[in-house]
């Protein structure tokens, strides 16, 4: 097949969401190593205390993504601070779901006490990937955010068992595709509309590192970041 000339790449352009984590850090001077990837992005994932992140860590986050003019998400995972939430933890359902809770609502309280709210809750590190192997675990993430408010949206990887989990739960959903590499965004740009999704309701996701490329990259193949999100819903 012969390769596409750059107008017939233009031709496909999106506009699509580009997430990022921001506040993966003990104290607030340490959030300047993570603005370089702030230009780059049109949503943060703000870490919700349990795995990174400390309360004026977040609220300082919070600050920094309202006056970019980001949406806030709160990434949630295990209670596990000393392996950032890369490392399982075998926790019962009713620990998680209270923990997931605990989460969630202290991104959002002291988002609120800045006069906004929450735009979606991210799943990461071990926990999303357990959710296939612990269904327990998928389960509690599903209820947690159910409970907590069932229209606030959840991101989920599109390879995720999580996403057919939440779609058939009626719950509202952005998916998920990797951007952390030009050939990873290049990949995931294709498949977006070979898997059916609306592009408001997908986001890529960037590493800090590979931002400035990645992006870059995005540009020149017409495509455009900072699409209003709306979350789709399963039946």
């Amino acid at each position: 097949m012969a390769p596409r000339s750059r107008g017939e790449e233009k031709a496909d352009a999106v506009q699509l969401d580009l997430n990022a984590t921001f506040g993966e850090a003990v104290r607030v001077t340490a959030l300047q190593h993570d603005e370089a990837v702030l230009p780059y992005v049109s949503s943060i994932n703000i870490p919700a205390g349990l795995h990174a992140g400390t309360p004026r860590v977040i609220l300082a986050a919070i600050r920094r993504g309202l006056t970019s003019g980001l949406r806030l998400g709160a990434a949630v995972g295990y209670r596990d601070f000393l392996g950032g939430g890369d490392r399982y933890v075998d926790v019962a359902y009713e620990d998680l779901y209270a923990e997931l809770i605990y989460q969630i609502g202290a991104v959002d309280s002291l988002a609120f006490t800045e006069q906004t709210r929450l735009s979606y809750v991210r799943p990461g590190g071990a926990l999303a990937r357990m959710a296939g192997r612990r269904k327990d675990h998928a389960e509690a993430i599903l209820r947690a955010v159910e409970a907590y408010d069932p229209e606030l949206p959840l991101v989920v990887h599109h390879l995720s068992p999580l996403l057919e989990m939440a779609t058939g739960a009626g719950l509202p959903v952005i998916v998920e595709y990797s951007a952390t590499s030009v050939e990873r965004m290049r990949t995931s740009v294709g498949r977006i509309a070979a898997d059916g999704h609306p592009e408001q309701s997908v986001s890529l996701h960037l590493d800090a590192v590979t931002a400035p490329v990645v992006v870059r990259t995005l540009r020149e193949l017409g495509h455009t970041f900072g699409a209003p999100l709306t979350a789709r819903r399963g039946m």
